[in-house]
């Protein structure tokens, strides 16, 4: 559930509520992109057990290559499940210092996430070629 921001709300509570946001809709992504990534791991394998295809290396390839995929989007996954709650605690910040660490945290997971998807994006567009130029024999 997205929370929303009420009248009541100081700019802290604000803020806070805003990163919460931020990566619920995050979870959200990568919990999609999970399922995703799984769908892609199972044509490719789907390809290699049946040994009809073009290019063996290339399935194999693009196979490990989500298998990698999707072990980062996990780690990825459990670091906002971990971090999400823990941005409650910045309301107890009393210093810009205690402020910054929440908020370089933030920013570093959006940076690994943001990667992660742009990893994913090109990789599905090498999969897409390889689809589309048939992997299977003729």
């Amino acid at each position: 559930m997205i929370k929303n921001i009420q009248e009541h709300h100081n700019a802290e509570e604000i803020e806070i509520i805003r990163l919460q946001n931020e990566i619920k809709q995050w979870k959200s992504e990568l919990n999609f992109v999970s399922h995703e990534i799984g769908f892609y791991i199972d044509i490719f394998y789907m390809y290699l057990n049946k040994k009809k295809y073009k290019s063996h290396v290339e399935a194999e390839y693009l196979l490990d290559q989500f298998s990698n995929l999707r072990q980062t989007n996990s780690t990825i996954l459990k670091s906002c499940e971990t971090f999400h709650p823990k941005l409650e605690e910045m309301n107890e910040c009393e210093d810009v210092q205690c402020d910054h660490a929440y908020i370089s945290a933030h920013l570093l997971l959006r940076s690994k996430k943001e990667k992660h998807i742009s990893d994913l994006q090109r990789l599905k567009y090498t999969a897409f070629t390889n689809l589309k130029n048939g992997i299977e024999k003729s």
